[in-house]
């Protein structure tokens, strides 16, 4: 599969190109970029990887969102400084899309861009980070306010890791999962039944190729991949505001959190009802909505000072660039908290 810049490969394929493509391009120097919880990942990783050298660096980094700052960025362009770094090293970013943001961020402006690959080990990361060429970090407690547009050379899918993947982790990354079925109209809404015990490979493949699409039309994001931010105008700020608190959630939850708003805000008031019955709305304190409308007036997607949605006219009909009024967007948040309150 084909995108603006680079190929993703599925399963055992995915290692038999990329063991091809270390035979051929013959780096100067590999790196492996891990957090602490996909560190477990490596010995099963190198062992089908023959071309990899075996002094190979492996760089970890501790997991969670906060990692995705401007220091540990700095901390991690000092490292491949030290270890000798030159343009001809590459960097492999094994993880969730923590990994992939921050390790893309750091390949794409190290000596002005060094050859990166994505393997993704989340579902989240399989179906959204890993694809598309975005890198970013967080900056005043904004989500991917600084970042990259920089294509991996290459992106390995490969399901065998979800097999350890915690149940939270697997839902973040079924959201996605959702928004693309929204999107597409298809396999709703059969995606909402989907669970971790389920083999999802062809689904998985599906998924991919539509976010993949989307970006071979339009990498820069300047008109139609702006459909992919469904859901993710709310989502990144109740995000924000969840970890601000100390309540961090994944952003696949935060997703869907945003999918129910924009849902009510289309008038899909049925398709709102059919996601509640798997994943329910989270009340949202009136208290809280001046700092989330804040948030949302901070969104990189937003033009004139407008807060701009994703809508859907019909279930796969996506359209992009609709203003939303603060009146209109706090009566659907009322709307949806009443409604939760009768369920």
């Amino acid at each position: 599969m084909n995108t603006t810049a680079s190929t993703i490969f599925f399963g055992e394929d995915g290692f038999t190109a990329l063991d091809q493509y270390l035979s051929n391009n013959e780096p100067s120097k590999t790196f492996v970029l891990v957090d602490e919880n996909t560190s477990i990942c490596i010995p099963a990783f190198a062992e089908k990887l023959t071309a990899l050298e075996a002094d190979f660096e492996i760089l970890e980094i501790p997991s969670g969102e906060e990692s995705k700052s401007l220091e540990l960025v700095h901390q991690l362009w000092l490292t491949l400084l030290e270890h000798g770094a030159d343009r001809n090293a590459l960097l492999i970013n094994l993880g969730g899309g923590v990994v992939g943001d921050i390790g893309g961020f750091v390949a794409s402006t190290y000596k002005r861009g060094i050859p990166f690959i994505q393997v993704p080990t989340s579902l989240l990361a399989m179906v959204d980070a890993s694809v598309g060429g975005k890198t970013g970090i967080n900056i005043g407690g904004l989500k991917n306010q600084v970042g990259t547009f920089s294509q991996p050379d290459m992106v390995v899918v490969d399901a065998s890791f979800l097999a350890s993947l915690p149940e939270e982790e697997w839902a973040s990354g079924h959201g996605e999962m959702i928004k693309h079925a929204l999107l597409t109209g298809t396999d709703w809404p059969q995606v909402l039944s989907w669970t971790a015990n389920d083999d999802l490979q062809e689904e998985i493949k599906r998924s991919v190729a539509m976010k993949a699409a989307v970006v071979e039309s339009d990498f820069k994001e300047s008109g139609l991949r702006k459909i992919l931010n469904l859901g993710h105008t709310f989502g990144h700020a109740w995000e924000s505001l969840m970890h601000s608190k100390g309540n961090g959630i994944s952003h696949g939850r935060a997703v869907i959190q945003g999918l129910h708003v924009a849902l009510v805000l289309s008038q899909q008031q049925g398709l709102q009802a059919e996601l509640a019955n798997r994943y329910p709305w989270v009340n949202v304190s009136t208290e809280d909505f001046e700092v989330l409308w804040h948030h949302q007036l901070a969104d990189k997607k937003n033009e004139n000072g407008e807060v701009q949605f994703v809508l859907l006219e019909r279930l796969g009909a996506p359209t992009f660039g609709n203003p939303v009024s603060i009146e209109t967007w706090s009566a659907a948040l009322l709307w949806l908290n009443q409604s939760a309150d009768v369920r």
